[in-house]
């Protein structure tokens, strides 16, 4: 009995000694090697500020410092009161290297556990850091202030930088982070304000792999390759049936410049090669229209007027291989130009606007040595509201072609962005040179759906695809002027926000109901 009781206290001891000591790194890891990569796991990325994100990479290549990662460690549970976040190494690819990795965990589901991680921290001072900008209201500066010395209120901070992004834009952009301060227990409170770049990016279509199951697969993915701030170079191919009449597969590079002596201007050049493959019902309707090959060259230039407006005008100059009746060579020279309006707002803390709409126009001359006389409007709007998970849309597009235009320019409803639920085919398989559509969507929710980690020369990123239910409904009319014209409705439903998406669209129509499905990634 005796010795039970002995055994059992010497093993208590060890066990407690074993939580009091400081912890070690792991066996075969060393605690002054070079870090490989670091990352985060836990957590969806995009739940982690970006200038957190951003602090993290910055460690691989250096030698571990354990109070680089305790400031950290600080920040993230600073500036995200529902985390916890611990520090793990793991070995490198060799005896002298380590792999870090910030383990990130959410708060237990207790009423006041938010409020207790947000007790740890005292708020040392407020700072604003950042470009010169205009002086702050005295009323948002004494607000500031009144944080110094209480704990970190993550609402209050929040509403602090609410109000300091509704004075400031469009001209400037406002980041809130939260570093360690003179001890452990207290934390800096940073806005860091920015001047806001009058062309972020010029227009690039977006990269997709998507899935249409009357059209199949279709992907066109680019590689940008920054050159420097302002500049950068895109390589590109696609297999694509999704954006267009034809299937086009082939290759496209080019060259940005953001900056050209000017914060207001940008210039782009861009080539593409493509082979064309079509539908038989679309060389029924237009044998004559049908090409095979196309090489294109799009210079242009853009404007920002503001962060919110900017215009763009340029050429599009294609040479292309014509099929029928027999095989001859025509081009396709265009006058080009857009005119793009985006605004990001928010009324409350919960409560965010979003409103885009444009005006694209193109027109074929013999000036440029073009085969094809036309022109072409389009116009585009978007409006989003959204408060807490909830989220509602109302988009429109409108299109009007004259003359005649290349098959590529004519207007098409019935892919996985337009009139979903219908094929494009069964629509106007040849396009038309008229088009209306409207669609308004509903959606709540965010849930996870899975998790997935993405090894990088950065560190390991560790993300979740996270979507949201929506339901939607779809309206619209494509065809020819001086022939009847027959709107078309679909209704759905679907999960899936901007990148990845899952939905089962239903065309509305008096005969036989085929649903469509289609899924895939827009980045």
């Amino acid at each position: 009995m005796k010795r039970s009781i002995l055994l059992s206290i010497v093993f208590f001891l060890s066990c407690f000694a074993g939580l009091a000591a400081p912890q070690q790194a792991p066996e075969g890891v060393n605690p002054k090697g070079i870090v490989e990569s670091a990352g985060i796991s836990g957590v969806d990325a995009g739940e982690i500020s970006e200038d957190l994100r951003n602090a993290i990479h910055q460690l691989t290549g250096k030698p571990y410092d354990q109070n680089a990662a305790d400031e950290l460690i600080v920040r993230i549970q600073a500036e995200s009161p529902a985390f916890t976040a611990a520090a793990r190494l793991a070995p490198g690819s060799d005896c002298n290297s380590v792999k870090l990795l910030f383990v990130i965990q959410k708060q237990g589901a207790g009423p006041h556990a938010e409020a207790n991680v947000n007790s740890r921290y005292t708020v040392e001072r407020v700072d604003i850091e950042g470009a010169d900008h205009p002086k702050l209201h005295q009323t948002i500066q004494d607000e500031m202030q009144k944080l110094v010395g209480e704990k970190l209120d993550q609402d209050k901070a929040d509403q602090i930088l609410h109000e300091i992004s509704r004075q400031l834009q469009p001209s400037y952009t406002v980041k809130k982070k939260v570093t360690k301060g003179s001890d452990p227990q207290h934390v800096v409170l940073i806005y860091e304000i920015q001047k806001a770049r009058l062309i972020p990016q010029l227009d690039i279509p977006p990269d997709r792999v998507v899935y249409h199951s009357k059209q199949n697969f279709s992907l066109d993915p680019s590689l940008p390759i920054d050159m420097g701030q302002n500049n950068r170079i895109l390589l590109g191919f696609a297999d694509d049936q999704d954006a267009l009449l034809e299937r086009f597969a082939g290759f496209s590079f080019g060259y940005e410049n953001t900056k050209v002596g000017t914060d207001h201007l940008g210039v782009a050049l861009r080539y593409a090669r493509y082979h064309e493959r079509w539908q038989p019902s679309t060389v029924l309707a237009d044998r004559n229209s049908i090409d095979r090959e196309r090489n294109t060259f799009d210079p242009s230039i853009t404007f920002g007027f503001d962060p919110r407006l900017r215009l763009t005008a340029g050429l599009s100059l294609s040479g292309m291989q014509i099929q029928y009746p027999a095989i001859h060579d025509a081009n396709a020279g265009a006058v080009t130009a857009s005119l793009n309006f985006h605004n990001v707002w928010a009324d409350a803390a919960q409560d965010r606007h979003k409103v885009e709409a444009g005006y694209d126009f193109r027109a074929g001359n013999h000036e440029l040595d073009s085969d094809f006389i036309y022109t072409r409007h389009v116009l585009h709007a978007q409006y989003v509201y959204g408060q807490n998970k909830n989220q509602l849309s109302f988009s429109f597009i409108g299109g009007h072609l004259s003359g005649n235009a290349p098959m590529f320019e004519r207007f098409s409803l019935g892919n996985t962005d337009t009139l979903r639920g219908w094929n494009k085919f069964d629509i106007a398989p040849a396009g038309g040179n008229r088009m209306l559509y409207g669609s308004v969507q509903y959606g709540f929710g965010k849930p996870s759906i899975g998790q997935f980690n993405i090894n990088t020369d950065q560190g390991i990123h560790v993300g979740q695809i996270r979507s949201g239910f929506h339901i939607f409904y779809d309206v619209g009319a494509v065809g020819n002027s001086g022939m009847p014209i027959i709107a078309r409705h679909s209704a759905g439903f679907g999960i899936g926000g901007h990148t990845f998406f899952m939905e089962l669209g239903f065309p509305i129509r008096s005969s036989r109901v085929e649903p469509v499905f289609t899924t895939g990634f827009r980045f």
